[in-house]
């Protein structure tokens, strides 16, 4: 949107509604597009409209995540609601991000990034 403000090398994409194996693969292609056109050092998914998150929806965020990790990209996670932060955590994908880059709200995620 043009009315949007940009930081130079900050992406925050805002997935909206379930992400479940008939959503998750055109989630992640959407993802992997918008990263290789925009090349930011850090990609923030503002889960805050997100209601729940399957096991294999998580799968692929874990991939995803080592592969842009691979290319000197950081994934960043903030908004999590309760139930997708429990999915988070017994996915295994909380240890892999680390608390650092589990942030409370995209704000947070801004402010985050503007810091380091």
């Amino acid at each position: 949107h043009p009315d949007d403000e940009t930081i130079p090398g900050l992406l925050i994409l805002r997935p909206e509604g379930r992400l479940f194996f008939i959503n998750a693969q055109h989630v992640a292609a959407q993802i992997r597009q918008l990263t290789e056109t925009h090349q930011p050092e850090v990609v923030v998914l503002d889960m805050s409209r997100v209601q729940d998150v399957e096991y294999s929806a998580l799968m692929m965020l874990m991939e995803g995540e080592r592969q842009v990790r691979d290319k000197g990209v950081a994934l960043w996670l903030a908004g999590l609601n309760p139930r997708v932060l429990e999915n988070v955590r017994r996915s295994g994908l909380a240890d892999q991000l680390g608390e650092s880059r589990m942030l409370f709200t995209a704000r947070a995620a801004i402010r985050q990034y503007q810091q380091s």
